[in-house]
């Protein structure tokens, strides 16, 4: 008897064994697909940063483009409105105007490309102090008109809400006894 109690003893110790042996593999399995599961979400979080990353470094180098040629977009503008009025003189020779009017052209091709725009006040705007330059004021008598645009003597440059170049302006100040009086000068151009 002792033989089958042994047998049996056995028997239950190999069972013991067999079944903490497959608790064990079961233990592992699921140990393997909770770190595989854990593995795909870090290489999709992982992914998911690094395409946020990519975004916002090529945002980033799209605005330092633009930013780095700033001071070009600033000196291109002041030649491009500065110098306009030749195209009017008649002392330059037509052939010469014909080729200036040609480089004009394409500064404003280029301020374009860059998105700057030229722009000028109408009269009788408000003044905007930002982006205009007082020339000249005028005096007048009617009060609704004060601080407005008398005229635009040269167009003003801006890109992406900031102002390359301010637009040169004459600007009406309310006095009561104005009736005629003459403009006076703030800058000499």
């Amino acid at each position: 008897m002792e033989t089958t109690t042994e047998l049996i003893a056995e028997d239950t110790e190999q069972n013991s064994v067999v079944a903490t042996l497959e608790k064990i593999l079961e233990l592992q399995q699921k140990n393997s697909r909770q770190l595989e599961q854990s593995l795909r979400e870090n290489v999709n979080f992982q992914n998911q940063v690094r395409q946020g990353m990519q975004r916002e470094l090529e945002s980033l180098k799209e605005q330092q483009r633009g930013e780095q040629f700033t001071p070009i977009l600033k000196a291109v503008a002041a030649v491009c409105v500065e110098y306009r009025k030749m195209l009017t003189d008649e002392s330059i020779s037509r052939r010469t105007r014909r080729t200036l009017k040609l480089l004009f052209d394409e500064l404003e091709e280029i301020l374009s490309e860059y998105d700057a725009e030229i722009f000028s006040s109408e009269v009788g705007e408000p003044r905007r102090p930002l982006l205009t330059k007082i020339v000249n004021t005028v005096a007048t008598s009617n009060k609704n008109l004060h601080n407005t645009i008398a005229k635009s003597r040269r167009p003003g440059v801006m890109r992406g809400g900031r102002t390359l170049y301010r637009e040169f302006v004459d600007v009406y100040v309310y006095d009561a006894a104005a009736g005629g009086k003459k403009s006076e000068s703030v800058r000499s151009e």
